[in-house]
């Protein structure tokens, strides 16, 4: 949901973090083509003189917006891999991190940027590429050296169906023909994804840290 941000909550210091940061989540939630700077410039509660003072375009602020939104998540998951917690964990924490986060990207947003903004789909596929599939991978090649991953299953194979269960599964438009939750599909997909590839050691750390939450 894509909260508005009052004209009082807008930082004199850093109006411009905020605008960008407010675009993102519009961007991501409703697509680009149909929103205007007029509605954001309403949502912000700020003056049309500001937004242009910062964005001469709806396109500029679509640049800055992705590359907010490329850089928080590169810095998360950097942060999720690089913690001192136990693999499990940082395996969970990451499976959390990019199922939410993809679970806000409307589908709405992909297309609009396929479409119109090619050069920009590009950047996006290629971050999807280095920060999601190549630090998944990472983590698997991890688990199994550690022997908590199977290693009789490939893992192209694994890192293709945890990004297909989510992208599938775990979106409004699918859950929105559904009674149950994000929450309650994410959990369920967790639960047979895991118990899936993890050894027999890491499923009994895997249940405890689900039973926990």
């Amino acid at each position: 949901m894509v909260s508005t941000i009052s004209a009082n909550a807008m930082s004199e210091e850093h109006p411009k973090d905020r605008i960008i940061e407010a675009a993102r989540d519009t961007f991501l939630a409703k697509g680009f083509s149909k929103v205007t700077m007029d509605e954001l410039v309403q949502q912000l509660g700020i003056s049309k003189k500001t937004m242009y003072q910062h964005f001469h375009s709806k396109d500029e602020l679509l640049d800055a917006a992705v590359e907010w939104q490329m850089m928080e998540v590169a810095s998360n998951i950097k942060g999720i891999t690089q913690s001192s917690d136990d693999f499990v964990t940082k395996l969970y924490n990451l499976w959390q991190y990019i199922g939410h986060f993809m679970c806000n990207v409307s589908s709405q947003f992909r297309d609009d940027v396929r479409r119109f903004r090619p050069d920009i789909w590009k950047r996006i596929e290629e971050m999807r590429r280095k920060n999601i599939l190549g630090n998944f991978s990472k983590m698997i090649d991890e688990g199994i050296r550690l022997g908590l991953v199977r290693n009789d299953v490939s893992k192209d194979v694994m890192v293709l169906m945890y990004l297909s269960s989510v992208q599938g599964v775990v979106n409004p438009e699918t859950l929105a023909q559904y009674p149950f939750s994000i929450e309650d599909a994410f959990r369920t997909i967790m639960r047979i994804y895991l118990d899936g590839i993890l050894t027999e050691s890491a499923r009994k750390h895997f249940h405890t840290k689900i039973s926990n939450h």
